[in-house]
């Protein structure tokens, strides 16, 4: 019996731990400004001695201001190449299981907050909303994830909600050849940004329909920026006549 009393008094002496804070992964991390440059231009180096790098329209990016990047998905690399020759730093908008990948610290490290596929995740909605009322730009993939047959697949409507609501101008970026980036030495890779595209609902309301639409032309204008080969589900339709 005394033992048991002296275990129990041993136990209720003991300090108990506070638990360990939580990470609030939907607030993306603030990368120290000299460190990102350090790595962006470190990124440049890297991909510009491996690959051929060509850049289009990369006047049409707004010099201030907030603004969404929407872009085609072909490769990992993408994330680094398509804002890596702005000076202004970017957050990301990721698949939410990234941040339990190896690669997790590297994600959050970016910049990066996570989504959920597949539903309608409207942390990540509201998160994306206040980064650009900070005057942040982000970044999309509409696609969701990486293409396998590396051409546009059909797009989640995220993008066309957050531009609609925010009402800040869209970027749809064209990357190909990324695919084979590090992978083949001094391969073409080419980045076309498009000129800014500002969306708006047709009525007082946003309806489905216009979310529907802002997505889509959106898409289009991707794909009218890709090589044929690459444009997918998107290639079949012109984004102006909306004929085959």
């Amino acid at each position: 019996m005394k033992q048991d009393l002296s275990a129990s008094s041993d136990q209720q002496t003991q300090p108990v731990k506070p638990p360990k804070s939580v990470k609030n992964l939907y607030e993306p991390y603030v990368t120290p400004p000299i460190l990102y440059h350090a790595i962006r231009w470190l990124a440049l180096f890297v991909f510009h001695v491996t690959s051929r790098i060509r850049l289009h329209g990369f006047s049409n990016l707004p010099k201030e201001g907030p603004f969404i990047i929407a872009a085609n998905h072909l490769s990992w690399t993408d994330i680094p190449l398509i804002p890596s020759h702005m000076r202004r730093k970017v957050v990301y908008m990721a698949k939410e299981e990234y941040f339990s990948s190896k690669i997790a610290w590297l994600v959050r490290f970016l910049g990066a907050f996570p989504v959920k596929r597949g539903e309608a995740d409207r942390q990540a909605l509201r998160t994306a909303e206040e980064q650009l009322k900070k005057g942040n730009i982000l970044v999309l993939f509409p696609e969701g994830t990486r293409s396998r047959t590396h051409t546009l697949a059909i797009a989640h409507s995220g993008m066309g909600l957050i531009a609609l609501r925010t009402g800040v101008p869209v970027v749809p970026v064209a990357i190909w050849g990324s695919e084979k980036a590090l992978k083949k030495f001094r391969t073409p890779v080419t980045i076309s940004y498009g000129e800014p595209m500002v969306l708006k609902p047709k009525g007082k309301k946003i309806t489905r329909e216009d979310i529907d639409e802002a997505t889509n032309l959106v898409m289009h204008k991707i794909a009218e920026m890709l090589p044929p080969e690459y444009r997918g589900v998107y290639g079949v339709y012109s984004v102006y006549s909306g004929e085959q």
